[in-house]
């Protein structure tokens, strides 16, 4: 029978967590491999979708001289944001497309032209980029024309004056995709681990006796582990003499529905876990089922033991068994659980060996 009261408050088992969540940091490491590996491919495949081509930049360097006699404040009024629109304002690209070829247009400009100071506001930077270095070169000079004549006109400025400009060159973009890796790397690994956290704190089965003992009110036998443990067979054997009241008459029943493995189909199964218990004890009879005649012989029988195989994610299907043998009127006198890792539980008693 299952204990409803308190069981869905009952504290997390966190060392128990822990130990099964150190298995699957394999996983952890994998699936952020995996998230990493996948972010930069993304990043790559979306370069290569929004690559426009190889584009051309030629930087001029301009000297601007304030007429502060007259207007004391006027840097004030052409600071780095403003000149990076009054570059691609009217005035000035209509002067620079009059310096240029008919096949120029405003917009193609406006599109290749950007401004910034990078700290004294007497030095304007002036970028030209285009596709064709040709015409990036083209841009940057009628630009020169263009800011000189803008200048005269302009009360607040007296002149604008080309200091320096460098050769055209090509864009280098910016690979990121070490950054795109690394940011999926952190994603997948927070992903994971959160994942398999909520995973095992879910987690209905049964690994160590508390986690079948604090969830239903029936007698924990002992467990069967994988390498045939000692101190878990002599735990077994001891809990068996003293618990089994009677002479003999009881019977395993699974409490699973399936549990063919991969060497063994399920007869052979149950016929393997019978031999071995039967090793630890007269008492036990045979396995039996849930249905028909089974039911009858359950019902007559000294009890039943059921049988559980470990860490099988089973524990609503268990209550589900128990429920149902209750209603049969079926006793159950215990339950022993089956194929346990031996390694676990040595990690978790610490003594087992």
């Amino acid at each position: 029978m299952e204990k409803n009261n308190g069981y869905m408050q009952r504290r997390m088992n966190w060392k128990k967590i822990w130990l099964l969540y150190m298995e699957r940091v394999w996983l952890v490491i994998v699936m952020t491999i995996f998230a990493a590996l996948l972010a930069a491919g993304c990043y790559r495949v979306v370069c290569a979708l929004t690559s426009e081509g190889q584009f051309y930049r030629v930087s001029s360097d301009y000297y601007i001289t304030f007429n502060v006699d007259e207007y004391e404040t006027s840097m004030d009024h052409y600071n780095a944001y403003t000149w990076d629109s009054i570059l691609r304002d009217d005035p000035i690209v209509d002067a620079a497309l009059a310096n240029l070829p008919e096949d120029y247009t405003k917009d193609e400009i406006k599109a290749s032209v950007m401004g910034e100071m990078l700290g004294d506001y007497r030095i304007l930077t002036v970028y030209s980029t285009h596709m064709d270095p040709k015409r990036a070169q083209a841009i940057a000079d009628a630009y020169v024309i263009s800011l000189d004549l803008f200048a005269d006109k302009i009360e607040m400025l007296d002149t604008i004056e080309l200091w320096s400009q460098e050769k055209c060159v090509p864009v280098e973009e910016a690979d990121l995709t070490a950054n795109a890796a690394v940011l999926g790397a952190i994603g997948g690994g927070i992903f994971a681990m959160v994942f398999w956290s909520i995973h095992y704190i879910l987690d209905d089965s049964v690994y160590v006796e508390s986690d079948f003992t604090e969830r239903f009110d029936i007698p924990f036998l002992g467990m069967m582990t994988r390498k045939g443990s000692q101190i878990c067979k002599q735990e077994l054997k001891d809990n068996l003499s003293y618990l089994l009241k009677e002479s003999g008459g009881y019977y395993l029943v699974h409490a699973q529905m399936n549990v063919t493995t991969e060497k063994y189909t399920e007869t052979e199964k149950r016929k393997i876990l019978f031999d071995e218990i039967k090793a630890i004890t007269d008492k036990v009879e045979g396995n039996l089922s849930l249905q028909g005649k089974d039911l009858e012989t359950l019902r007559q029988s000294n009890g039943a033991i059921l049988m559980l195989p470990w860490g099988n994610k089973n524990g609503n299907a268990v209550e589900k068994i128990i429920t149902f043998m209750k209603k049969q009127n079926c006793n159950i006198v215990g339950a022993i659980v089956y194929d346990a890792d031996e390694k676990f539980l040595k990690r978790y008693y610490v003594t087992v060996s």
